[in-house]
């Protein structure tokens, strides 16, 4: 999906998820809808507006998972 602004993302809260899937992440205070990638290199973070690079973290990274996006609601 892509997110437009004004979007309503349902997040289903749980403390992990899959590789790949859409959450909702907390960095440093600041959440951020992201796709999550968890390798032995460190927590990718890609974004799906191509127009941003992704963002890299170290395994022990304050990093930490709040949900899962399971739909989301456009409100015109």
């Amino acid at each position: 999906p892509t997110f437009q602004d004004g979007d309503i993302v349902l997040i289903r809260q749980q403390p992990e998820v899959d590789n790949g899937q859409i959450a909702a992440v907390g960095i440093d205070g600041e959440a951020t809808l992201k796709r999550f990638h968890k390798t032995n290199a460190g927590i990718f973070l890609m974004p799906e507006n191509p127009k941003f690079p992704p963002q890299v973290y170290p395994l022990d990274a304050d990093v930490h998972v709040y949900g899962l996006a399971i739909g989301f609601v456009r409100v015109w």
